[in-house]
């Protein structure tokens, strides 16, 4: 019995450690994979938006749920890759062909693109003034319609 009372003040013990410390510690944390604590400064994500020809910038929107948060995610990566010399290409390469496939993908939802002038890929951040969340977003990339179509008339 004193086994069984000197455990339990033990994971007391512990469950109060982890909850007052804030620290992840299984099993204690309920998604021991996933949870993490994060300051809302590291947290960034990309997005690709459209720009109209009347200068609207709209979020670019899919039938297929995630597909757009994959898309942010793959542009997100190539921006913060550093490639060893001469490998600049291959990262602008990788980058169109992946908005050469959302345009094909745009033009099966929408049957063509001809209102939109380019795609804007977005880093997206937050940060905290005073009690107040701010979310600031920043373009990091503009590229022309027609340069993502020319690829695709090439392939």
């Amino acid at each position: 019995m004193i086994v069984f009372s000197l455990l339990f003040i033990l994971f007391l013990i512990c469950f109060g450690w982890v909850t007052i410390c804030g620290k992840d510690a299984w099993p204690f944390s309920h998604y021991p994979m996933f949870s993490r604590l994060s300051r809302i400064s590291d947290v960034e994500v990309f997005r690709l938006a459209l720009e109209t020809k009347d200068n609207e910038v709209v979020w670019w929107k899919s039938g297929f749920f995630r597909y757009p948060e994959f898309v942010g995610e793959r542009l997100g990566e190539l921006h913060y890759a550093r490639p060893a010399s001469g490998g600049v290409i291959f990262i602008t390469f990788l980058r169109n062909r992946i908005l050469s496939e959302v345009l094909r993908l745009i033009i099966s939802e929408e049957g063509n693109t001809d209102r939109y002038r380019a795609f804007h890929i977005v880093k997206r951040t937050a940060c905290s003034k005073g009690r107040d969340l701010q979310i600031e977003d920043r373009i990091i990339a503009k590229i022309p319609m027609e340069e993502i179509k020319r690829i695709q008339l090439a392939n």
